[in-house]
């Protein structure tokens, strides 16, 4: 499986729309990995995991057919995670020709948002729903997509999911947006054997214990930590962070030099990893 990389910061991002802070003006100065889009992983370009309202612009930075993806795993409904009102130029006349009929994977809470927003109009759209519920296993055209449950966005009552993504023989792990995963998470990894892990890390310098929500870099290293110990990963398994914070946050090349020692590998965007 190839992983592409096409945004790699959390809901304002990095540096962030309206802010001069430290970060920020740094990133805009030094440019190169400090600009980041808002988070979005691509999986062999046909499956797109979140669709962020900066996908179309990276999407043309580096070379993506979006009308080529099939299949849309949402992590839930927070708009950096699904901009939901750009998949109305799916349709004629913004698309010419229909793309890709695309599956849209997702909780229930999602699924009535779409249909909300684009009710009787799916099939212009060539678009349909899948729901899945946390710990259900679904195929997935080419994929094998578990759903497990992440620590996020109750607010509405909504849960959150992470994923996991398997394919001719390999599976990786999408976890963001997520604070320390949940207990039922843990158990079902326990029993697991994956070939990629790719971690929220958005409280950077922070941690869990300022908002349970989000996890920071104490948070992921003691969650490397644990899937070395119980076999989930080995030590040479790339295991990645994303969705980053310019509240929270260093520049890319100060995170590369504290996370190397932890064999944690902060991403940018357009890192593109073949698994």
């Amino acid at each position: 499986m190839r992983l592409l990389f096409l945004g790699t910061a959390s809901a304002e991002g990095y540096p962030a729309t309206f802010c001069n802070c430290e970060n920020c003006l740094a990133a805009r100065e030094r440019r190169g990995r400090n600009i980041r889009a808002r988070a979005s992983l691509l999986v062999d370009n046909d499956l797109l995991i979140d669709f962020s309202p900066d996908v179309y612009r990276r999407s043309v930075d580096f070379g993506v057919e979006l009308r080529d993806v099939g299949t849309l795993l949402v992590t839930h409904s927070h708009e950096d995670h699904l901009y939901i009102d750009e998949l109305r130029l799916r349709s004629f006349p913004f698309a010419v020709e229909k793309p890709r009929r695309m599956r849209v994977i997702c909780s229930s809470y999602v699924a009535r948002l779409l249909r909300k927003r684009y009710r009787g109009y799916f099939r212009e759209l060539n678009l349909n729903t899948k729901v899945v519920r946390p710990f259900e296993t679904i195929r997935a055209g080419r994929y094998v997509v578990t759903a497990l449950a992440a620590r996020h966005a109750p607010e509405h009552g909504e849960q959150a999911l992470i994923y996991l993504v398997e394919k001719g023989g390999k599976t990786i792990l999408y976890a963001c947006d997520t604070g320390p995963l949940p207990p039922r998470t843990v158990e079902v990894l326990s029993d697991r054997r994956l070939d990629a892990v790719v971690s929220e890390a958005t409280l950077g310098i922070l941690g869990s214990e300022v908002f349970e929500y989000h996890m920071g870099f104490r948070d992921v290293i003691k969650l490397r930590e644990w899937m070395v110990d119980h076999g989930v990963i080995t030590s040479d398994t790339p295991f990645v962070v994303t969705h980053f914070s310019h509240l929270t946050c260093p520049l890319h090349e100060e995170m590369e030099e504290s996370l190397k020692p932890y064999g944690i590998t902060p991403a940018y965007d357009g890192l593109s990893i073949n698994i």
